[in-house]
């Protein structure tokens, strides 16, 4: 299994953090990008850890998203994002697979930059 983890501080709070990855209105809104795959949660520790395991219909492609959120300082967590793919060596899949792991990470440094610009503005 392919296995690549990345982790990213950010300046937000893990209740936030946590709140946005659990958030399905992309799904509901936009359901024509989501077919033939199944998305459900496997690990859900409230603010601590949060598991994904996506299938596809045909069942061929298997990615499990591991995000652990830690608490570093003060409002500050650290991310350890992990993914796990059961393709090995598959030049599109592995092309897609980053794609999604780098929309992933900037989708978390934006959620991070809303935060920020928001407290700026209450100041």
């Amino acid at each position: 299994m392919s296995l690549i983890s990345k982790t990213v501080s950010l300046r937000v709070p893990p209740n936030l953090i946590y709140r946005a990855l659990k958030d399905t209105r992309l799904e509901q809104l936009f359901p024509e990008f989501f077919i033939g795959i199944t998305r459900k949660i496997t690990i859900d520790k409230i603010n601590e850890e949060l598991a994904f395991k996506t299938n596809t219909q045909d069942g061929q492609i298997e990615i499990i998203e591991t995000f652990r959120l830690i608490i570093s300082g003060n409002n500050n967590t650290n991310v350890l994002y992990t993914t796990q793919t059961n393709i090995d060596g598959d030049i599109a899949v592995e092309s897609i697979l980053r794609t999604h792991i780098a929309n992933i990470l900037y989708s978390l440094l934006m959620l991070e930059t809303g935060y920020v610009n928001g407290l700026m503005e209450k100041e």
